[in-house]
């Protein structure tokens, strides 16, 4: 009951924070990469290459929707009702970018979001079971 009541003020506190200003994964990249990592595990966010064929991978999330991979393959982060392009969210991703690398590229070459179902930055090309709906 603890545990549900301290998610249950994590998640409002995380609200709060993103209603003020950028998502705390766009600017915390700890945060990022451990949102992004229960992705990975709980909800098969992948494939790990999308360049790649992933048979694999396609099969198996294919299944968990009870439809074939090649439909599978349409349903991607790109056309997804959660993941967020909006200026602001880019901007907030630019601006928690290490100042080493060129923003604008690293957005650009992943077609970077932001996943607002796992709170991570997230690549328009891959997916996870999360997925809801295109679009429109």
């Amino acid at each position: 009951m603890a545990d549900d009541v301290g998610t249950l003020i994590d998640t409002m506190r995380r609200d709060a924070q993103e209603l003020e200003g950028c998502p705390r994964a766009t600017q915390d990249v700890e945060l990022n990469m451990r949102n992004r990592g229960r992705a990975i595990e709980d909800a098969m966010y992948g494939p790990a290459n999308p360049v790649l064929t992933n048979d694999d991978y396609w099969e198996a999330y294919a299944a968990e929707f009870n439809t074939t991979a090649d439909q599978a393959r349409t349903m991607r982060c790109a056309n997804c009702s959660f993941f967020d392009r909006s200026e602001r969210i880019l901007r907030c991703i630019e601006g928690g970018l290490d100042a080493q690398a060129d923003p604008e590229l690293a957005i650009e070459a992943g077609e970077l979001g932001y996943c607002k179902v796992w709170y991570f930055k997230c690549a328009s090309q891959r997916t996870c079971l999360s997925w809801a709906g295109e679009v429109v």
